[in-house]
């Protein structure tokens, strides 16, 4: 109910004249309903939501006419149906009281209206802002993840160059997210399972130089809030990079599969690769510490899950979706 009368208030109201057509029929059509049933109210009441309806929908002096023609309707012919002659004895104080109440409701519900404008142009453009600065900030880490790209292909040192692409693809990360961010149209929430392929396919450029390996993401269609976002991101980039350094020597290739899913304690993502397996050393790795660090800051567990060819990682994740992205399948 309030979303709607927000949304009435948000509204161009229409011209003047439609306004007074739309205040004249409503105290006519509350003044017929009153003539044809036994009143149960003061003769004033019925025509209160009147004013409301009308300065809701058609302004302010629109619904001083509906005060001022509820006041006399009221007053002169409430009764005719029944066959009086007389109207009713004068009131001036309940008079008085409606015509007060009336011009209040009117002049409330237009200041109001315009209270509500103001608020729509402000978070327009404060969602301006926003989505400039996202474009800035991606474009920014995009020139920067490029400029190292550009270093690494320089390597001629094979742990300097993994150290680069490493870096590269981290920068990527927070890139994407903010290019999602821009995009989603939801501010602070980025829609995981596009944000997630995106990071797979740049992921596999990067990485696989002419090695036939394959990156397939499946990934629940919702909402995220964009730092968990971003830490998703960050742990499948390092899982995926692993398999990428370890699970395919020699030119090998094969498929890495990157999983998203729902479940009971919150969500789990699932990073498996059908290679030669995962060396125990690797465990002590920076990529590996930091999906660690990254699991436990946001209260998720990582297991390795044994598998009868290459090397599956879950990491358990207790978050739930900001939202579930409608018309597309979870």
């Amino acid at each position: 109910m309030k979303s709607r009368i927000i949304a009435i208030l948000s509204r161009k109201r229409p011209p003047a004249m439609v306004g007074y057509a739309v205040a004249v029929a409503l105290s006519l059509l509350v003044w017929g309903l009153e003539l044809a049933f036994s009143p149960s109210l003061h003769r004033y009441l019925p025509f209160t939501p009147v004013i409301f309806v009308t300065a809701l929908a058609c302004g302010r002096n629109p619904a001083l006419l509906a005060t001022l023609l509820g006041a006399v309707l009221a007053d002169r012919f409430y009764l005719l149906a029944d066959g009086h002659a007389e109207p009713f004895e004068p009131e001036p104080l309940f008079l008085l009281l409606f015509v007060g109440v009336g011009a209040a409701i009117a002049t409330l519900v237009e200041a109001l209206a315009k209270a509500v404008r103001k608020l729509i142009v402000a978070e327009e453009e404060k969602s301006l802002l926003l989505d400039e600065l996202a474009h800035r900030t991606r474009n920014d880490l995009m020139m920067i993840s490029q400029v190292l790209a550009f270093q690494a292909r320089r390597q001629s040192e094979p742990q300097v160059r993994a150290a680069l692409e490493s870096a590269v693809a981290r920068v990527r990360v927070v890139a994407e997210a903010q290019e999602r961010l821009r995009s989603s149209g939801k501010h602070g929430r980025v829609e995981v399972a596009s944000y997630l392929q995106a990071l797979g396919h740049g992921l596999a450029d990067l990485l696989r130089d002419v090695r036939p390996i394959t990156v397939r993401v499946e990934a629940a269609h919702v909402l995220v809030e964009a730092p968990v976002a971003v830490s998703i991101g960050l742990i499948a980039n390092e899982l995926v990079t692993n398999a990428f350094k370890y699970a395919f020597p020699e030119g090998r290739g094969g498929t890495v599969q990157v999983r998203l899913e729902q479940a009971d304690e919150g969500m789990v993502l699932t990073v498996e690769d059908d290679g030669v397996g995962c060396p125990m050393s690797q465990d002590q790795g920076l990529g590996s510490r930091l999906v660690q660090m990254l699991a436990a800051h946001m209260g998720g567990q990582l297991e390795r899950v044994p598998v009868p060819q290459g090397h599956r990682v879950r990491v358990k994740l207790p978050i739930k979706p900001a939202e579930v992205v409608l018309g597309k399948a979870v």
